[in-house]
């Protein structure tokens, strides 16, 4: 069997967040969830999680301001992070890159658009066996 991903899902809109965890789930993947965008970069710091998807809109900090903390960090800095939005890919996607992230999801999220995400992005699947 292979060994699951620690996946943090930072969203302020809790049943999203309920669904995207249980999409990891499904997948076999550790879910963490942050529904604070102010508590986010200390979920980071205390998970060390493999990957981190992150929404754009939400109440104090945006998802580009979560990553940017991210990147800044000498300890989380390299964390692999995607910005989810329900926004325009070629925009919003063009935004996430330029804040530091590594890719882009589109919202609604699939099983499908997850698996392969955490297949490409997540550190799980990059680190010495």
């Amino acid at each position: 069997m292979k060994p699951m991903a620690k996946i943090l899902f930072i969203d302020d809109d809790v049943q999203t967040l309920e669904l995207m965890a249980r999409s990891a789930k499904i997948l076999g993947h550790e879910a963490i969830l942050c529904p604070s965008s102010d508590e986010a970069i200390q979920h980071v710091y205390l998970t060390q999680p493999d990957l981190v998807l992150v929404d754009i809109n939400m109440q104090d900090l945006s998802g580009f301001e979560i990553v940017q903390q991210i990147r800044n960090s000498e300890i989380v800095g390299a964390t692999p992070v995607l910005v989810l939005s329900a926004g325009e890919p070629d925009i919003e996607g063009v935004k996430a890159i330029e804040a530091g992230a590594n890719g882009f999801l589109a919202k609604p999220l699939t099983i499908q658009n997850l698996e392969n995400a955490i297949r490409k992005f997540s550190n799980h699947n990059h680190k010495p066996k």
